[in-house]
This record gives structure tokens, C-alpha cells and sequence, in this order.
């Protein structure tokens, strides 16, 4: 039906299957459909039994060795001995290879009126169509193949960056959570005004700027008042009264009680007795207090140390993520490209196939017969 020299398709050829019926625009005939996927044939070959499948198809279906032929059997024609599909017997169907590639063509993506044939189709605009849909590698969105490099810079969520504060690698889509621990990122003093510090020097600043609003070192027995930090003493000095009351309902409030049957004092024994008890323990606690802001601001500058340890640790993990992802896409296009070749020895031992079996034609090929010449019309010709 079809000759059988023509030259084996490139390994770029076999990744492909058979071509979508979507792009003829109309219905094609059932002899341009492949007997496997039952797409339009893509470099078509023909078993003995006379059905067509594509290469790939065909290289895949005898990956696991000769098979009988599925749609012999599906039709009810199987035939022993001839209904079996053999890289030795199958050949390339150049017939209904020009057939198919004469066949008209249009894009099928939106947006685009691209018009040929089904060779100008796969020669030239496919796989180089601008409004075809193409995943993208970062966010696995799909976008068009015309717009992927604008995507890829400007538009995709997964996108990797630099923060421009401390240079850390980080993708768009967590940029604002790395902002919020970001050690470089800029604060503004709301007492002095002064701008751009540091997140990482910020705390050291509010310690030495008088024009912060801090909180009132008695806050914790109660004095709700915001003090700058220049007027601190004057503020303790006017509020002395206030911040002594404050300290003694708290000591109160944290006596044990003694029992149920304990007497409890009258509010002027406790003005009067208590008072004069409690109030050289209360002068003790401003050095306390200041001796507590010590070990605060020590804390406070190792709990600094600790978070900034855990933002390089998290962004070096969240790094080895994403070489890990990109590792895993190299593995998967170097399992593709195994692929890819397997299936070409497949393809280049159907042509060994082909080209043994027209050596073994011509080997039986005999050049000793006798040759006759007739000549018609011999007696007119002789006078």
C-alpha cells in the first residue's frame, strides 16, 4: 500500500503523538485516524495486518514485545499469523504520510487565525504559537506561551527575589511575611521622627532616644501613663503618691491569706500600721526595677539574636526547598530524554528491520532468466 524506504522519524518526532482531531476544523475521514489513540496519524506506520499507528503509538505498544493487534480484534478480522503487531513487519506509510500532511490545518488556540496544512502546522507553528497554554514551571499556572517571559519576571506569585533590605533570596509571595522579620527593614521612631532604622538597631535606639513614649516603669502594678524617655524621673517624681498606692495594693493582693478565721484589718489599721511596714520595702523597688530592665534588655537583645537565627535558618530551608523542586524537575527531564531515546532505538530497530528484510529481497533476486523480444507487427516492418 505504501513504500517502505523512507527515512525513520527523529527522536523529536517520536515524543509527539497523534495530532488533534481539533485541528482540521472538521471531522477526518477514519482512514487518517491512528488505530491506537485515535488522533490524526503523526509519522504514520502500517502492520501487516494493514492497520496504521502512529510511531510513538506503535514504539510504545511494542515496548513490551510483539501484541496482537487490538483493533483487528475489536473489528472481528483477527487473523493468526497476520493480526500481529512486530517491528519487523511494520513499515512507515509514506502514502498516508503525504496524505495527511496535505491535509488544511488551523490553530486551535483562542485569539489566533493561523491557517495551513498539517505539515506547515507541525514544521512551523507548533510548539512556537504565542496564545498556546503552557505551564509554568514556578507556580504551575498556565499562561500563554507569548506571554511566559513577562509572567515569569513580573507576574508569577512564585517568582524568586531578592529582598532589597538584606539581600536574602525570597519568593513575592512571602516578601510581606519576610518584611515583618526582616532585620534590615526600615522603622520609623514615632517620638523623634527620625526614619529609615533598622528593625535590628531599632530597639537599641528606642532605649536611647528621649523623645520615645514608653510605657512607665510601675505599669506593672497599674500606672497606664506613656512617658518619654527624657522625662521619665520627673514623671516618678509627680506620681510618687500614686505609684506607692499602686505598689501596696499589689503587695496586698499577693499576701497569703491566713486562713478563714484569720481577723482581717480595718482600712486604717492597714494606713497606719501597714504603711509604715511596707514603705521602706517599696523605696527597694526602683533599684529592683531597674536591675529587672537590665536582664529585660538582655533578654530582649539574645531573644533578637535567636529570631534572627531562626529567619536565616527558616530562609536556608525554605532555599534547599526550592533547589530540591528544581532538582526534581532535572530528574524528571532526564528520565524524559531516557525516554525519548529508548523509544528511539525502538524506531531505529524497526528501519534494521526493514532494511534486512529488502537485503533478503534482493538476495533472492535472480539476474540469469531469458528475455523475449517482440516486436509487433513484424511483417510489415521486414518489407
Amino acid at each position: 500500500m505504501a513504500a517502505a524506504g523512507a527515512t525513520p522519524p527523529g527522536s523529536l518526532d517520536l515524543l509527539q503523538p497523534g495530532f488533534s482531531k481539533t485541528l482540521l476544523g472538521t471531522k477526518p475521514e477514519d482512514k487518517y485516524l491512528c488505530s491506537a489513540c485515535r488522533n490524526v496519524l503523526r509519522r504514520p506506520f502500517q502492520a501487516q495486518c494493514g492497520h496504521r499507528y502512529c510511531s510513538s503509538c506503535l514504539t510504545s505498544i511494542l515496548s513490551s514485545g510483539p501484541q496482537n493487534c487490538a483493533a483487528c480484534v475489536h473489528e472481528g478480522i483477527y487473523e493468526e499469523g497476520v493480526s500481529i503487531l512486530e517491528s519487523g513487519s511494520a513499515f512507515p506509510d509514506n502514502a498516508a504520510r503525504r496524505e495527511v500532511e496535505s491535509l488544511p490545518a488551523v490553530c486551535p488556540s483562542d485569539g489566533w487565525t493561523w491557517t495551513g496544512t498539517l505539515k506547515e502546522y507541525e514544521s512551523c507553528h507548533e510548539g512556537h504559537c504565542p496564545f498556546v497554554l503552557t505551564e509554568c514551571p514556578a507556580c504551575k499556572g498556565l499562561v500563554r506561551l507569548g506571554e511566559k517571559e513577562r509572567h515569569s519576571e513580573h507576574e508569577c506569585p512564585e517568582r524568586s527575589l531578592s529582598c532589597r533590605h538584606c539581600r536574602a533570596p525570597c519568593c513575592w509571595a512571602d516578601m510581606k511575611a519576610h518584611h515583618e522579620v526582616c532585620p534590615k527593614f526600615p522603622l520609623t521612631c514615632d517620638g523623634c521622627g527620625k526614619k529609615k532604622i533598622s528593625r535590628e538597631k531599632f530597639q537599641d535606639h528606642v532605649r536611647a532616644c528621649g523623645k520615645c513614649r514608653v510605657p512607665c516603669r510601675f505599669h506593672v502594678v497599674g500606672c497606664p501613663e506613656l512617658v518619654e524617655s527624657e522625662r521619665q524621673q520627673q514623671h516618678e517624681a509627680h506620681w510618687l503618691r500614686e505609684h506607692l498606692a499602686m505598689l501596696l495594693g499589689g503587695l496586698l493582693e499577693a499576701k497569703p491569706l491566713s486562713g478563714a478565721g484569720d481577723h482581717l484589718l480595718s482600712q486604717s489599721e492597714v494606713g497606719g500600721w501597714e504603711a509604715s511596714t511596707l514603705l521602706p520595702k517599696a523605696a527597694e523597688l526602683p533599684q529592683r526595677c531597674e536591675a529587672l530592665e537590665r536582664k529585660t534588655a538582655t533578654f530582649e537583645n539574645i531573644v533578637c539574636v535567636l529570631n534572627r537565627e531562626v529567619e536565616r535558618v527558616a530562609m536556608t530551608a525554605e532555599a534547599c526547598g526550592r533547589q530540591h523542586r528544581l532538582d526534581q524537575d532535572r530528574i524528571e527531564a532526564l528520565s524524559n530524554k531516557v525516554q525519548q531515546l529508548e523509544r528511539s532505538i525502538g524506531l531505529k530497530d524497526l528501519a534494521m528491520a526493514e532494511l534486512e528484510q529488502k537485503v533478503h529481497e534482493m538476495e533472492a533476486t535472480t539476474f540469469d532468466g531469458v528475455f523475449v523480444w517482440k516486436i509487433s507487427d513484424f511483417a510489415r516492418k521486414r518489407q
